[in-house]
């Protein structure tokens, strides 16, 4: 990938008219392929949006936390992200429009444009999900959750993605599936069992990361007693299927 400044990253909206804010969509939403995981894993869309050029070059997902003060605002710009209401209640400002997150809920932010977050009660935490070169510094009154390993194959007009999975406990799955693009998933609650072809299985405990290139067989199993609870983030190509079946 040629590198690129973030100022040709532009997001439309998943219906192709407009900026994304990142429309949150029902769990039966497939506009991403979600449901073509299938095997009794519920998938839910939290946000999309579309990438018009390559970002900058080692690209990364990097994700920090933002606790909220009441009365207090946060204002940032720079990098595409995802804003994901991690805890409480937040506002977000978001291109003059305001709109309310509520726990679990999220949305896109086009890259070099300001947004700004305030609680909406006590304890109230923001986590941006930044599009970001390797290496991005920490941002002022942040803590850092994760930074993946490089993302390989990014399509040129990628579509991205922010998916939640619940996978039921005592034999719940995804099936077996690839990606035209980069994954990365970050174990929110629960245990699971990962798999893919270029590592083999390793069990993903909250706060486990895990991340594959595109066209890599993947499956994530759950045998255990609780639901498990994973994110994740993708950036595919539009025009091939999501998650085409596959094989180990």
């Amino acid at each position: 990938m040629r590198p690129a400044t973030a100022a040709v990253l532009t997001l439309v909206a998943a219906a192709g008219c407009g900026d994304d804010a990142g429309e949150s969509t029902s769990a039966g939403d497939r506009g991403a392929g979600v449901g073509e995981l299938g095997a009794g894993a519920r998938v839910e869309t939290l946000a999309r949006a579309s990438l018009r050029a390559p970002p900058p070059s080692p690209t990364v997902w990097v994700a920090d936390e933002f606790r909220l003060r009441p009365g207090r605002a946060v204002t940032r710009a720079g990098d595409f992200a995802f804003v994901y209401a991690r805890a409480g209640r937040l506002s977000l400002m978001l291109e003059g429009t305001r709109r309310t997150l509520a726990v679990g809920e999220a949305a896109a932010a086009p890259a070099r444009t300001h947004r700004v977050y305030r609680a909406d009660e006590p304890g109230a935490a923001a986590w941006e999900i930044r599009l970001a070169r390797r290496g991005s510094p920490i941002p002022h009154g942040a803590r850092r959750i994760f930074e993946s390993k490089p993302l390989e194959g990014i399509p040129e007009r990628a579509a991205l993605s922010f998916l939640s999975v619940t996978v039921p406990p005592r034999g719940g799955r995804t099936t077996v599936h690839t990606h035209p693009g980069p994954e990365l998933v970050y174990e929110l609650s629960g245990t699971i069992d990962y798999q893919n072809s270029l590592i083999g299985t390793r069990r993903l405990r909250p706060g486990g990361l895990e991340g594959i290139p595109p066209d890599t067989p993947v499956q994530k199993r759950n045998p255990y007693r609780e639901p498990a609870v994973f994110l994740s983030w993708f950036a595919v190509d539009p025009s091939q299927p999501f998650a085409p079946a596959a094989s180990f």
